[in-house]
């Protein structure tokens, strides 16, 4: 089962009880007994940590909920790997060491750095068949990653912009005073933006000795990446390849480091292929980007991978039994309304949960 660090809400109850909540109902509601949180490395299950972030803030109508928990979090909130992350030379070092131990974080989600041009982004993905647009979780992972960088070098590991794919709310001010840069929402991805200049730009407390013993300690005594099945490792790499276009099963085989026949060998002795495997992803995907109101249905088609908006409508008709503009429709005028589910073929439309769609206005 997928988890993550329980550290993300360690001043949960705090915030929630300032914006009126009563945490303890909503923490046993979503199964996880508050002692849990004391611990930053206690493993919270699938989903827990975005469903409880959610939940708060839309029964609170705070949708900036989690800039308030972000805002009491320093660099100790990604744990053994802060002490790392402050003995590299620069701000690209940093970022791929976070990278190579984000296992450590949480299965839940993946980074990955990528340069375009003058600029990278450290795109950050929620790999999970939740149900729901994980507002929250994203505001929490962009604000914790920019913030913990800025700690360490200050303005020097400043970003030039923080992106998120959901709507803004009404007013910025949180996070504008939470994040110290630009914020952009509906965007085509999640993630913090960097000047190439600031990812080489050195780091003022940076010792060559002290981050040769720091590497050389995580590399002996902290676990390693857990074997992932083949069927996982190419979930992960769809999700990072979907929304650029490159979820083709050459560049997921590419991305893995392996031959496209050796991808589909794999699998199939997982009992699966690849087209389904894709399949799968999309079916996860797609009811976030839909209840994602900033999207237009061809600009959600491109971002899972189709050419044509009339080739999405086909496959989701397919799936679904129903079209995506009719789909969307429903789940904005009926609260009740539920999401296809991710997790099966396809199947009718069930009864729906609290998540289905966002309660403040947008």
């Amino acid at each position: 089962m997928t988890s993550g660090r329980a550290a993300i809400l360690m001043n949960y109850v705090t915030v929630a009880l300032e914006v009126g909540l009563d945490p303890y109902r909503i923490l046993a509601d979503t199964g996880v007994n508050p002692s849990q949180l004391r611990n930053p490395e206690e493993r919270l299950p699938r989903g827990a940590i975005a469903s409880i972030l959610e939940r708060s803030a839309m029964e609170a109508n705070c949708p900036q909920f989690a800039m308030l928990i972000a805002e009491r979090r320093d660099l100790s909130a990604m744990g053994p790997v802060s002490l790392v992350l402050q003995q590299q030379e620069t701000l690209e070092d940093a970022i791929r060491t976070l990278i190579r131990y984000q296992h450590l974080l949480s299965d839940l989600l993946t980074f990955t750095l990528e340069m375009h041009g003058d600029m990278g982004l450290v795109r950050t993905q929620i790999v999970s068949n939740i149900d729901f647009v994980p507002r929250q979780a994203h505001e929490a992972v962009g604000a914790i990653l920019s913030r913990a960088f800025t700690e360490i070098a200050g303005e020097a590991w400043r970003p030039e912009c923080v992106h998120f794919m959901h709507a803004a709310p009404r007013s910025l001010e949180v996070h504008h005073r939470v994040l110290g840069c630009p914020v952009m929402f509906g965007s085509d991805l999640n993630g913090v933006a960097y000047s190439r200049a600031t990812l080489q730009a050195r780091n003022p407390g940076y010792r060559s000795n002290l981050a040769a013993y720091a590497n050389s300690y995580f590399e002996t005594l902290l676990p390693s990446a857990p074997l992932l099945s083949q069927v996982d490792r190419t979930r992960r790499a769809l999700y990072v390849l979907l929304p650029s276009g490159h979820g083709s099963i050459d560049n997921v085989a590419r991305h893995l480091g392996i031959a496209s026949r050796t991808l589909q060998r794999k699998l199939e002795s997982e009992g699966t292929g690849f087209s389904a495997v894709l399949n799968s992803v999309r079916r996860e995907l797609v009811v976030r980007h839909l209840l994602n109101s900033v999207h237009s249905l061809a600009s959600i088609g491109e971002m899972l991978g189709y050419t044509s908006p009339a080739a999405f409508t086909r496959w989701f008709n397919s799936e679904f039994g129903i079209s995506p503009s009719a789909w969307r429709r429903s789940a904005h005028d009926d609260p009740g309304f539920a999401p296809p589910s991710a997790s099966s073929g396809p199947s009718p439309i069930e009864a729906s949960g609290f998540l289905s769609r966002p309660a403040w206005p947008m």
